[in-house]
């Protein structure tokens, strides 16, 4: 696949990489076509389309940061809605969404259903993450237990998991390996500790 946007010339300095964070007009890049593991903040020629996190682009590196001068065709996209209701990707190259869920804020099965019906209609497969569940010893939560016990008998894969105390983590590793995947889920479900934890 060619990449749009780019140039010839100076291919010694243009690398193959992957975007790992967003910021707007600057992005971090990881060079995934070299043995050392290098990672660049990098601005964006402005005759890009928007970039997003698990685009692959080409890119040139200072040392100090880059600049993403050719974007690849994506795989897949993750779109949502912004507040003009126009959708707008927000992941790309995406094969798994993982859909983070706790105990403590309450779960919505509404919430969660709307990302599976997202992650189908992208052809991404999802699968379900109840985080926190050291709360589950302290406190009973029958509503989680049924969450859990309706989207295992309707097909899905439900890993439980505690970024506290870390059960579960070492499962997630292996199930996520091999895959670009996505968190998603309320705000205070346990996202970031997950990640930070992996």
């Amino acid at each position: 696949q060619e990449a749009t946007g780019g140039k010839t010339g100076d291919t010694d300095l243009e690398r193959y990489g992957v975007v790992i964070a967003s910021y707007g007009a600057q992005v971090d890049v990881e060079a995934i076509d070299i043995s050392k593991k290098i990672v660049r903040r990098c601005h964006l020629r402005a005759n890009l389309p928007t970039i997003v996190s698990g685009d692959k682009v080409t890119w040139k590196d200072s040392g100090t940061h880059g600049v993403v001068i050719a974007q690849y065709p994506r795989k897949s996209e993750l779109c949502r809605p912004d507040n003009r209701g126009n959708l707008r990707p927000v992941a790309a190259n995406i094969d798994r969404i993982a859909i983070v869920f706790s105990p403590k804020p309450t779960p919505f099965s509404n919430l969660i259903d709307r990302y599976l019906v997202a992650s189908e209609d992208q052809r991404i497969k999802p699968f379900l993450i109840l985080n926190k569940t050291d709360m589950l010893a302290e406190e009973d939560y029958p509503d989680v237990h049924q969450l859990v016990a309706d989207y295992t008998y309707i097909g899905y894969d439900v890993l439980v998991a505690s970024a506290q105390t870390g059960e579960g983590v070492l499962e997630l590793q292996r199930y996520l390996a091999n895959h670009t995947s996505i968190f998603v889920g309320q705000s205070g479900v346990g996202k970031s500790s997950l990640l930070n934890h992996l």
